[in-house]
Parts: C-alpha cells; structure tokens; sequence
C-alpha cells in the first residue's frame, strides 16, 4: 500500500479557537493565519493531534465538523473560545492514493 501524505508531527501553525465545539461535538473554527495559502476544502489537517477534514475556508483560517464521539474521546470537547492549539497539514512523501495514516497505523504497516 503507498500513500502520499502523511502527517509529519511538525507543528507549523498556532491557532486559536474562534468558535468551540462542546462535547456533542459540532463545527470547530479556528484561526491558523499561518496555514499554506493552497489549503482547500476537504484536505486534512490535524488540530491538536487529530485529524479533521477542512469543510470551509475563511480569511486566515478554518472550519471543520467534529464528531460527538470525537469531541468526547479527545480534547476538542473541552476547548474554549480563544483557546491556543496546533495545527498542521499533510505532507507529500511519494505517491500513491491521498489517505491520511495516524501513526498507530503507519506503525502496524511499516512491521
């Protein structure tokens, strides 16, 4: 199996939660002025170590939907408004399909 993005754990953004989610979940907004211009709809970021999939763009930042059961297993419930969290994007590392490995599973791969 070949995959050509993979996290890089580099953290290159330092966000602040412009709208929090709550643990039912719901639509996370974050200001990341210092994301790559090219980052589109549907591509992947990691907020805080979890990866969520960008469903808006606005000026100098994000939106993306995180699940109930997402928000209750991870920290993202328990952000607040003006609250700092890292964030980066996918890195290119050859090719193949675009999918987006966790570490736990590029470690069971790789053995």
């Amino acid at each position: 199996m070949e995959c050509d993005r993979v996290f890089s754990g580099i953290v290159t953004e330092l966000g602040e939660v412009l709208a929090e989610v709550g643990s039912q979940g719901g639509r996370l907004r974050v200001a990341a002025h210092g994301l790559p211009a090219d980052l589109r709809i549907g591509e992947s970021v990691a907020v805080s170590g979890i990866c969520l999939t960008v469903i808006e763009m606005t000026g100098g930042g994000f939106s993306a939907d995180v699940m109930p059961e997402t928000a209750r297993r991870s920290t993202l419930g328990t952000l607040r408004r003006g609250a700092a969290v890292n964030s980066n994007r996918r890195s290119l590392s050859g090719s193949g399909s675009a999918a987006t490995w966790s570490a736990a599973t590029w470690t069971r791969w790789a053995r």
